[in-house]
């Protein structure tokens, strides 16, 4: 089983709340040092709203942003509604974003949003990408909305499966440039789950994004040689028994994680991190326990810096697509532990937690969510009802360690 890992309601509801108003690898023993328990890693979660009733939004929003400057020391911005393409194509990058914002009000009134409240003490991670929810072809359009229609000449690259077009070459590195100007990021991630590109396409379209992926990060690291740069993978593709193969490969499973594990290699020429996006409860493990070597085999992958660029486990029984997904408080207790004490004997350099509290008021705002939106809802360390759960007292034993 394999999902594409979208967030249509998400981001809708992270342009509401932005336009009501801006107010390696190697195991070590991290538990052996003088002053108690430490952590390798910083942790965070994305600012992603639980509620959109326009009467109580910004009181959400600022609730929000308050557990994420008591639970995290990272913030993590994932900016996935699409890319403004033709105006970061004529963006020429001379006058500063403060001056003249490049993009439209939409974007500008969404960035401003996220930079004003992010508190100033958290490490920075902005995560984009030139590719669609659907892992399948060109990011849409941004710009007065969020995924809108692409344009020309971009409209007739996506049908060609044209990443490494000249336009879109300059227009995705332009667009990666002002977001490092706007929001000065510790790290930047300028590919969310890029190997699913590989999965649902072709070698031709695939060998065209790596030509992209190339360009922008050789030209970024020229600019910004101590930034770090990457991109996420789904690394349970390149795992026994996970997932399914798609069609092409229906039957050898074993052909299909070699074209993955050769997607990786060639990802990692290009990335200073092996980033992991993780959500064991979308794999074949949906209704059992996921096997006790996962973290091990996962991070055995790559010898470069790891980090786990986003995680989540359910804590409730949910059923979606007609699949009774099984889980409680106490297996995403369980999760959250055992991945954070992998993290740390594995010398991770951070980890996220997408949802920081369930989104049930949301799905109630919008008059329920369809499956595939609803996959998240009960993934938080708080609940619904904003009760924090055992996962977050485990969350919050390793964040009160000293960070080494």
């Amino acid at each position: 089983m394999s999902f594409a890992f979208t967030r249509n309601l998400l981001t809708t509801t992270a342009i509401a709340f932005a336009l009501l108003g801006c107010g390696g690898n190697g195991s070590s023993d991290n538990d052996d040092n003088a002053g108690g328990p430490s952590r390798s890693f910083y942790m965070g979660f994305t600012p992603f709203p639980y509620d959109a009733d326009p009467a109580t939004l910004l009181t959400v929003v600022d609730d929000v942003y308050a557990k994420l400057n008591n639970d995290a020391d990272m913030v993590l911005h994932h900016l996935e509604e699409g890319i403004p393409w033709n105006a970061a194509l004529a963006d020429d990058l001379l006058t500063p974003a403060s001056v003249s914002f490049p993009y439209s009000n939409h974007i500008e009134i969404d960035w401003e949003t996220r930079k004003a409240k992010t508190p100033a003490s958290h490490k920075k991670y902005i995560a984009i990408t030139p590719i669609n929810l659907g892992r399948n072809s060109l990011a849409p359009w941004r710009d007065t909305a969020n995924e809108q229609d692409l344009q020309a000449p971009f409209a007739g690259h996506a049908a060609s499966g044209d990443f490494n077009a000249p336009d879109v070459k300059n227009a995705y590195l332009n667009y990666c440039l002002r977001v490092i100007e706007f929001f000065e990021p510790d790290y930047l991630a300028i590919g969310i789950e890029v190997n699913l590109l590989r999965r649902n396409t072709n070698a031709a379209t695939w060998a065209n994004y790596l030509e992209l992926n190339q360009h922008v990060y050789s030209n970024l690291k020229a600019q910004h040689p101590d930034l770090p740069i990457f991109v996420s993978v789904s690394p349970v593709e390149m795992l026994s028994g996970y997932v399914d193969p798609p069609a092409k490969f229906a039957g050898d499973p074993a052909g299909y994680r070699s074209t993955q594990l050769t997607a990786l290699n060639d990802l990692l020429m290009h990335s200073d991190y092996y980033a992991i996006s993780l959500y064991p409860f979308l794999t074949a493990y949906f209704a059992s326990d996921f096997p006790a070597e996962m973290f091990a085999d996962m991070f055995a992958l790559s010898s470069k810096p790891t980090v786990i660029a986003e995680t989540g486990m359910l804590a409730e029984n949910m059923t979606a697509f007609a699949i009774p997904f099984e889980s409680s408080i106490g297996k995403q207790d369980d999760y959250i532990a055992s991945m954070l004490a992998a993290a740390n004997d594995n010398n991770l350099l951070f980890v996220n937690w997408f949802v920081l509290q369930d989104y049930d008021r949301l799905c109630d705002y919008f008059g329920g969510c369809s499956d595939e939106d609803g996959l998240w809802r009960d993934t938080g360390v708080y609940d619904g009802d904003g009760n924090s759960r055992p996962s977050y007292t485990t969350w919050k034993s390793f964040l009160d360690r000293p960070r080494e």
